[in-house]
């Protein structure tokens, strides 16, 4: 079926077209809430790009995404080692693969050659056949899934909000005015002594 044989009502249903809603107060924040707590800002900082956050709340995020950089390095520069380990010791297999098989063509080659009536194997038909297997199957021939070696890990805090890089530097505090009206009763007419909305 294409769009062409849908009606309105289909169509709708299906979810082509534009979803509007209403968003009410209930489902934003106050301007002087934390973006982080959802609760109002205690010693408000904020970015410059304009989130706020509360102070206690920002430096424990901007600490733990250090040590989670840190973690993150750590284990890159192990993969790392193990790969260089793991290059080492296939160079080395792969050297003395190389030097067995001379000795064998140079050596045992002729021996073997001059018994039987054949030449002995040349090293492009020994490496057309180690290629080649009857049991693709097996766990010993199927080759090792190898993670990805991936780029150095960054090390820059980012903004929880926005995602946009973010230093302890770049956070400046704020000062809100709190309402100063007050009814007859000596209660604050707002209910709360909430800030300037």
């Amino acid at each position: 079926l294409g769009a062409e044989g849908l009606t309105y009502n289909e169509r709708r249903a299906m979810g082509f077209g534009t979803l509007t809603e209403r968003l009410g107060k209930d489902a934003q924040l106050n301007f002087y809430d934390c973006n982080l707590t959802q609760s109002a800002a205690v010693q408000p900082l904020c970015t410059p790009h304009g989130y706020l956050y509360s102070k206690q709340a920002i430096l424990e995020n901007l600490l733990s995404q250090k040590r989670s950089n840190k973690r993150r390095l750590k284990e890159w520069e192990q993969r790392q080692a193990e790969r260089k380990e793991e290059a080492a010791g296939e160079s080395a297999a792969r050297e003395e693969e190389q030097k067995e098989a001379f000795y064998r063509r140079n050596h045992e080659g002729l021996a073997s050659a001059s018994a039987s009536g054949s030449a002995a194997p040349s090293q492009q038909e020994e490496e057309a056949g180690a290629g080649r297997t009857g049991a693709f199957w097996l766990p010993s021939k199927t080759p090792e899934a190898q993670a990805k070696a991936g780029d150095r890990p960054s090390m820059v805090s980012r903004c929880p909000a926005s995602g946009k890089k973010l230093k302890l530097k770049d956070l400046f505090p704020v000062t809100f005015a709190r309402l100063d009206g007050k009814d007859a009763g000596g209660a604050d007419s707002n209910g709360g002594g909430e800030y300037i909305d």
